[in-house]
């Protein structure tokens, strides 16, 4: 097996993994909101710290979710101009959307680890009721984006070299 088939495997396994954290973190939030909206309601007292954990919680499951939406072609996909290209020029379109799409994606992953790194070099913490430490959640963010932008240098490695996909739903749709 090539270096390359097993980065592919591996990236394909990180990815899913992470689209299972997210979703699980995607069911405590809403558990997190549905206790804390019932609190707030029967008994008149919101739970300290709710809506900042929550804020915190959904951008790391937006970035973790990010690759595997990807690699499933799950993105919302206009493809008025795409549809009536022949294979040449749509794959010619698609590499240029992965590539544009991994530049921008690459560019999201180095600032956020930059915040990342400050967040952690400041202590930094949630301003609310709940003072609890953001770096964390910044740092899972960010390996979310830097997943997400291998997701999308894996596509391009496949799209360039001609290769079809075997991800569900992948080939199908343009970044």
């Amino acid at each position: 097996m090539s270096f390359f088939a097993r980065l592919d495997g591996l990236l394909r396994r990180v990815s899913y993994v992470g689209f299972l954290a997210a979703s699980a973190l995607l069911l405590i939030v809403g558990l997190m909101g549905t206790v804390d909206v019932i609190s707030t309601n029967l008994f008149w007292k919101p739970i300290p710290g709710m809506v900042e954990l929550s804020g915190a919680l959904l951008a790391v499951i937006v970035f973790l979710g990010l690759a595997e939406a990807q690699a499933r072609g799950s993105h919302i996909v206009i493809d008025i101009a795409t549809q009536s290209m022949g294979p040449t020029a749509r794959r010619l379109s698609s590499i240029l959307s992965l590539t544009i799409a991994g530049v921008l994606m690459g560019l999201i992953a180095w600032q956020t680890t930059r915040l990342a790194i400050s967040s952690w070099n400041f202590k930094e913490t949630a301003l609310g009721a709940l003072a609890f430490p953001v770096a964390p959640f910044k740092s899972v963010a960010a390996f979310g984006a830097w997943l997400a932008t291998a997701e999308f240098l894996r596509q391009l490695v496949l799209q360039v070299a001609g290769k079809t996909s075997t991800a569900p739903g992948e080939g199908q749709r343009d970044a």
